[in-house]
């Protein structure tokens, strides 16, 4: 029989702070150490289903070893599938001038993958008296964790923290699930829809590329509409313009197959007002068939002033000038990976809190594209 590997979880939160539990207070360690138990307890199909590590295991930090434990806690972020975060607004203790452990664990944690992190903030805890020092460092935390402001849920109580702790990490492990098998729906490239890709001419393959975005959007409630996609991001429809890169991005019959489309968008938006109920953008949308990177995206928007993001999907890249915006997605070799990529995107727009931004910039684009329209006198 094979080793049933269980899932390591990682529980970063403050330790001495102390929390409501019935008509008395208890330490976070107390909570931890009560949530490590029920999670021991959890099982799938009468095995373990978790491996839960906090840091009470760590070197004593009381004995002077706080590289060591310093150290030990951001190796377990990295071993882990699962970072549960218990936010108190604490930064934690540090091991010299920087930041606290906590912090330090929530941004590699974060760093490393915004979507197998979870967070429970607690309300109304309460804290040991601090010192300038560590003033400062939860200043640094909370201000670093507003900016990200990472979904989350609430909880008041030892019991409470427990319940939502164990929700999320439900949620967590149904988005593994789903994620492991689109992944493994992939296949390799010389079977089945991929192979058929294959055999099509750049023309063929470039429609059945856009066509699989279309279909993906539609998955999201996009809703097709003059030639593009209505889709909803941030609050606002988006019309969103599907393109395929046949090819690999170094050949140039393939590459001039997509050229630079929002030279075009005064074609695809009517007159009028964003207010009066048009649809902001274009938004570019380009299946690449194959690896994509930053450099590649910058010559195909044209010129380097930028931004510019490498994700897990591809490359987003966005003028802050004339708020153009094209999303590349990497590896689109058949409809199950441009599916994959579309919805990893979907995904890093929710987790980042980056969908205001889109939608913000793609009000502003149709505004420049209209004004541009209403002097033309077209």
């Amino acid at each position: 029989m094979a080793d049933f590997r269980k899932v390591r979880v990682m529980i970063s939160s403050r330790c001495s702070s102390r929390v409501r539990d019935g008509d008395v207070r208890v330490s976070m360690t107390a909570v931890r150490q009560r949530l490590q138990r029920k999670l021991a307890a959890e099982s799938l199909c009468g095995e373990p289903l978790f491996e839960v590590w906090i840091s009470d295991n760590a070197p004593d930090q009381s004995q002077g070893d706080l590289e060591t434990a310093w150290e030990k806690s951001l190796e377990e972020v990295r071993k882990a599938d699962l970072v549960l975060v218990l936010y108190t607004g604490e930064a934690g203790w540090a091991p010299a001038q920087g930041l606290g452990v906590c912090h330090a664990e929530f941004e590699q944690a974060w760093n490393e993958g915004p979507a197998r992190v979870k967070v429970v903030r607690i309300l109304d805890a309460q804290f040991a008296p601090k010192d300038a020092a560590e003033s400062a460092r939860d200043a640094t935390f909370q201000a670093c964790f507003s900016a990200l402001n990472p979904t989350s849920s609430a909880a008041s109580s030892a019991d409470e923290i427990v319940d939502r702790s164990r929700e999320a990490l439900r949620e967590a492990v149904a988005g593994l699930v789903k994620l492991g098998g689109r992944e493994a729906r992939k296949g390799r490239f010389a079977y089945g829809a991929s192979l058929d890709w294959s055999r099509m001419d750049f023309a063929h393959r470039k429609a059945a590329m856009e066509d699989a975005l279309g279909r993906g959007l539609a998955e999201f409630a996009a809703v097709e509409s003059a030639g593009g996609w209505l889709w909803t991001v941030g609050g606002s429809p988006v019309l969103t313009l599907c393109h395929g890169l046949p090819g690999g991005f170094g050949v140039a019959a393939a590459r001039e197959m997509v050229g630079q489309p929002f030279l075009r968008d005064h074609l695809h938006l009517g007159k009028g007002s964003v207010r009066r109920g048009k649809p902001a953008g274009p938004l570019h949308l380009v299946a690449c068939l194959k690896t994509i990177t930053e450099t590649q995206a910058m010559r195909q928007l044209g010129f380097p002033d930028a931004t510019i993001v490498a994700a897990p999907f591809g490359v987003y890249v966005s003028d802050p000038v004339q708020k153009v915006q094209m999303i590349f997605l990497a590896n689109c070799r058949d409809p199950t990976t441009t599916r994959n990529a579309l919805t990893r995107l979907v995904e890093w727009l929710g987790t980042t809190g980056e969908a205001a931004n889109l939608a913000r910039r793609a009000l502003a684009r149709a505004r420049i594209v209209r004004t541009i329209q209403e002097l033309d006198g077209d």
